[in-house]
């Protein structure tokens, strides 16, 4: 079902008040407030607040997803996994709303999905665990190389980020995990369509309108 008006108005005042004001500022009332309705008003599209949450989440996931894909398309060599991954980080800094909750509030990115957990569908926003075997079924990872291992030193680089939100060095950051991924992790292959094929079927299930192909 497409989202009406007013519920994509109350999303993108959510959107706002997160990046603004952090989580712990986000409610009927704030988001009423900032759109010049009631709290009636907003809890009538959204009679669950955690509802909210989660379609915001989703929306963002999506949004997301469309953006490492477009650039994943773009790039000769983005089928590599130095090159999604790569992308993938910095589409999470340079996006607002990614970047106040991953980055700047990453406490408050923790108690939106303790409090949808068992009321909504809970997003994925980790890494999913088949990617990287995808990946190197597809030729793309070398084969001499434990893709669950490398998926685990990803997650955990995440997580400090989210943790030390580095700002500046997030630059540093993203270049080092690239270079250490082309190093250790890429394959040599000329063509890199079938990595392309992979990451866009994963990426497919977050995104809520189709991607760009």
């Amino acid at each position: 079902m497409e989202p009406t008006p007013i519920a994509e108005q109350i999303l993108d005042t959510s959107a706002e008040i997160v990046i603004g004001d952090g989580v712990e500022a986000l409610g009927f009332g704030s988001i009423a407030e900032r759109l010049g309705i009631s709290p009636r008003d907003v809890s009538d599209v959204f009679p669950v607040f955690e509802e909210l949450f989660a379609t915001l989440l989703t929306r963002e996931t999506g949004e997301l997803a469309r953006i490492i894909a477009d650039n994943v398309e773009r790039d000769p060599r983005g089928g590599l996994p130095s090159r999604i991954f790569g992308y993938a980080l910095a589409a999470v800094y340079e996006h607002p709303l990614a970047r106040a909750l991953y980055l700047s509030d990453p406490a408050g990115l923790n108690r939106i999905m303790r409090a949808i957990d068992g009321v909504s569908a809970v997003p994925d926003l980790t890494i999913h665990p088949g990617l990287l075997p995808a990946l190197q079924e597809a030729g793309m990872v070398r084969a001499d190389v434990d893709p669950t291992a490398i998926a685990a030193v990803i997650s955990t680089l995440g997580s400090g980020i989210s943790m030390t939100a580095p700002g500046q060095l997030l630059d540093a950051v993203s270049s080092g995990l690239v270079l250490m991924l082309e190093r250790g992790v890429d394959a040599e292959v000329e063509d890199t369509t079938p990595g392309k094929t992979v990451f866009f079927a994963f990426a497919e299930s977050l995104a809520v309108d189709p991607l760009p192909r």
